[in-house]
């Protein structure tokens, strides 16, 4: 079976499903996880294990490529807005992050006492979609690696699930104008239109390189130690190097529809990757005690996304465009920022995100050990 060829229709189909529209409510982008878990789950089904993982190793080497597209392409785009916004919310961002990482902890440690504890360690991680939050755990406690793989397993979806589906419904139950707090947001900010032209290949490849060495380096701190990985390395040096502008011969500030054309194509590759390799493991172990796991973690990411933005938009006041950012950032979830950008048509969602995202992973990484040991 060709991986080339299940990407492709995962992004093909999943762009039809997202063009269905049930009153005010599409998919959009998010069409793409759905059909890539579907066809990942059916196209897999029928091969034996060695074809399984050999297939599994190439979505997530589109996994990650794609993740590298998408974060630093939007990055760059709200660069330009990054140091207005920071100067505005400032450590609210710091707020959002730890209120959403312990309103999940306190909720996964609520529902341990029904399950497996081990499990839930691994959901929790799952239900905030956090991959440093899952090393964390394995980490601490070794022997159990099994029961907390699998808790993550079936967590991942249905928090990355709760998320995109967040971002479409809540503006609606919380009575939000989308269209006003944009006005209101650009009001406020005095944004500056964008009118370059040109998209320097040079300056674009060292974002990139310096966001991975970034991503890969482990900051210490006595007992605590993590990783932003490649999300948040990149989303930091996109952001940062954007805002300088130019440096040497290297140019940052570059072509915001080219960007965002790179923006959408990584998008719909990441999410129709995140499905594929999920799939099979996925839908093939369905069962009651999987559907139970699968349902704690999706009501452990609603819980924390409502308390979040009831904190954000009533008690911090942030913006509904930064805050659906700042929600995403404080889950953790990139396939949910993807789904803010598209729900809210703004790309200043990632500027939310960008701040409040390496606060909620050292969030996880406290949390997960708190968990451990309270279990």
């Amino acid at each position: 079976m060709n991986s080339y060829l299940l990407l492709f229709l995962s992004i093909f189909f999943g762009i039809l499903l997202g063009k269905i529209k049930i009153k005010n409510f599409k998919l959009g982008s998010s069409g793409a996880l759905f059909s890539g878990l579907i066809i990942g789950w059916y196209s897999t089904s029928h091969y034996s294990v060695e074809v399984i993982n050999k297939l599994n190793n190439e979505f997530q080497q589109f996994f990650l490529f794609s993740l590298i597209l998408f974060i630093s392409s939007i990055g760059l785009i709200a660069s330009k807005d990054l140091d207005k916004i920071i100067k505005k919310y400032g450590i609210r961002f710091l707020i959002m992050a730890f209120f959403i990482t312990f309103t999940g902890f306190i909720t996964t440690y609520i529902f341990s006492k029904l399950g497996n504890k081990y499990e839930f360690v691994g959901i929790y991680s799952g239900a905030l979609t956090s991959s440093p939050g899952l090393a964390t755990a394995l980490e601490t406690t070794p022997n159990y690696e099994k029961e907390i793989i699998s808790g993550y397993t079936f967590g991942y979806i249905p928090g990355v699930l709760a998320v995109i589906l967040s971002m479409y419904i809540f503006p609606h139950l919380f009575k939000i104008d989308i269209e006003n707090e944009k006005k209101e947001l650009i009001k406020e900010m005095h944004f500056v239109e964008d009118n370059e032209e040109k998209f320097d290949f040079l300056a674009y490849s060292l974002v990139i390189i310096v966001g991975i060495l970034i991503g890969n380096y482990t900051f210490d701190f006595n007992y605590i130690s993590f990783k932003l990985g490649i999300t948040g390395g990149v989303l930091l040096s996109s952001l940062f190097l954007g805002r300088i502008g130019k440096v040497w011969i290297f140019d940052f500030k570059m072509n915001k529809k080219i960007l965002k054309t790179i923006q959408e194509l990584g998008l719909l590759m990441f999410l129709s990757s995140v499905g594929l390799k999920s799939g099979y493991n996925t839908l093939n172990n369905l069962n009651l005690q999987t559907i139970s796991l699968m349902f704690y973690s999706f009501i452990i990411a609603i819980i924390s996304i409502i308390l979040g933005i009831i904190l954000g938009k009533y008690i911090l006041k942030i913006n509904w465009i930064i805050l659906s950012g700042a929600v995403c950032g404080g889950m953790t979830s990139t396939p949910g920022l993807g789904a803010a950008i598209d729900a809210n048509d703004s790309e200043e969602v990632a500027i939310g995100y960008g701040a409040t995202y390496p606060f909620a992973l050292l969030g996880m990484v406290i949390f997960n050990k708190i968990l451990v040991l309270l279990n």
